[in-house]
């Protein structure tokens, strides 16, 4: 009997890394990370600094992007998702930045809300382990510093109390000193 496995790619856009993993699907392994590459590219200063990704970055950030459909090809990606985070979400012309990515690059970039990308986190977090819904049963903090910013998630008694962004992420820090 032939077992079908899948290649999926994840795509990360942040404010100072390009990321992306290759993944195997199939009924019988289930999920297994086969690839990991990363860009070190710093969005994010640009973005916090002036609404704008620079015309020198938005070259490379193609590039690059181009270079991980190389991959994606090469592993018979059968199908991605590519998200942007803060350093996207907060220019001034997130539209025409995705609609020049797209064109330049064939990929189409999903931006996510600060919540939506937070939840991601979670679901992630939780992932990692079966311990995260014993761990977030008594007062738990989760703490995730990011270039554009941090956020503070207090959980209690299994569910999320509260949670807080702070635009105080590594980049804006660097820069204000």
């Amino acid at each position: 009997l032939f077992m079908a496995v899948k290649t999926f790619a994840a795509i990360d856009v942040g404010s100072y890394e390009l990321a992306m993993k290759i993944f195997e699907l199939s009924a019988k392994n289930g999920i297994k990370e086969i690839d990991h590459i990363r860009h070190r590219i710093d969005l994010g200063t640009d973005t916090f600094a002036t609404g704008k990704i620079s015309y020198a970055n938005m070259d490379e950030l193609c590039r690059v992007l181009r270079e991980f459909t190389q991959i994606m090809k090469q592993y018979r990606v059968s199908d991605y998702k590519a998200y942007g985070t803060s350093a996207v979400r907060e220019t001034t012309n997130t539209t025409i930045v995705l609609d020049q990515i797209r064109q330049r690059t064939g990929i189409r970039i999903e931006v996510l809300s600060n919540s939506e990308q937070r939840f991601l986190d979670y679901k992630a977090i939780a992932s990692k382990g079966s311990d995260f819904n014993k761990i977030i049963e008594e007062g738990t903090t989760i703490v995730d510093i990011g270039g554009g910013s941090i956020q503070l998630s207090l959980f209690d008694n299994a569910s999320l109390v509260t949670t807080q962004n702070l635009k105080l992420g590594v980049l804006r820090l660097y820069d204000r000193l």
